[in-house]
């Protein structure tokens, strides 16, 4: 396989980054995951917009990185993925310097590594539905920021994955924010709830993508803050995401959601994000 790094199209297994580079050393990166869909990346606009504001917000020397969906492309093409489906991921860190916790000179070059390989989604998942468990949220106040820093979300994945379940959903203070990789949706008397906007949360772009389905479906939306209590008298509970799209929950901490089956909002979501997916992949 073909990856990207710093300018250069070199083997994956040929690729090396500096010991002192300071996504490895101190987390101090940020990263997006784009599907491909047969040759299409799908909202590529909005994922290098978070990742321009992601830059801006951690201060990088440079904030515009429009020109990696061009890279992207490329590495689609070379990989011979044109006719497949994939995800494409993107990583930039504040460059190699000697360890340090101050920020290194402006004259530092940033490491910027972008990779693609195919990806088989979970479709039994989609359809049938997942477990979830319910976690303390431990992570610091910036969530908004797509940090490579991912050690509360993986700790928390890994406690799903030991009790039988797919997902962690956190919840800071008695309140929903979202899953260790995913947004959280609910279903309650035919609306559509989710928690808004906050620096305890990643807007997702799938997240986005579902809010404009549920106004072409005309289906009541409110985002507002969502108590513990709620995600148990939900008629039906979804995650959503990049690499989820958009998968019921059935089960949450071992109670059953909705019967156990995918509910009807969230089916014709899914169904309404397929159109999206397709009506997109041919423009």
């Amino acid at each position: 396989m073909i990856s990207y790094l710093n300018g250069k199209f070199l083997k994956k297994n040929d690729i090396y980054i500096s010991p002192d580079d300071r996504g490895f050393l101190m987390s101090d990166g940020i990263y997006e995951v784009i599907r491909s869909y047969q040759g299409h990346l799908f909202q590529s606009q909005q994922h290098i917009h978070r990742l321009n504001a992601g830059a801006d917000a951690l201060q990088f020397k440079q904030t515009n990185f429009e020109v990696l969906i061009e890279i992207a492309e490329e590495l689609i093409k070379i990989n011979n993925l044109s006719h497949k489906d994939s995800t494409v991921y993107m990583q930039i860190t504040r460059g190699s310097v000697p360890r340090s916790h101050r920020f290194p000179s402006l004259e530092t070059p940033l490491t910027i590594y972008v990779d693609t390989k195919e990806f088989f989604p979970k479709m039994e998942e989609i359809k049938n539905g997942v477990s979830a468990i319910l976690v303390p949220d431990q992570r610091w106040c910036r969530c908004n920021i797509k940090s490579i820093s991912l050690l509360a979300n993986t700790m928390a994945h890994q406690q799903a994955i030991e009790s039988g379940a797919q997902e962690a959903i956190f919840l800071r203070n008695g309140f929903l924010t979202e899953g260790s990789h995913t947004n959280v949706f609910l279903v309650k008397n035919n609306i559509v709830i989710t928690p808004p906007k906050s620096n305890y949360i990643l807007s997702g772009i799938t997240r986005e993508v579902l809010l404009d389905c549920c106004h072409d479906l005309h289906i009541p939306v409110e985002e507002r803050p969502v108590v513990e209590k709620e995600l148990f008298e939900a008629d039906e509970l979804m995650i959503v995401g990049t690499t989820v799209e958009v998968t019921p929950v059935i089960k949450l901490n071992h109670q059953t959601i909705n019967k156990g089956t995918s509910g009807l909002i969230t089916t014709k979501l899914y169904e309404h994000f397929k159109t999206t997916k397709l009506y997109h992949d041919q423009q």
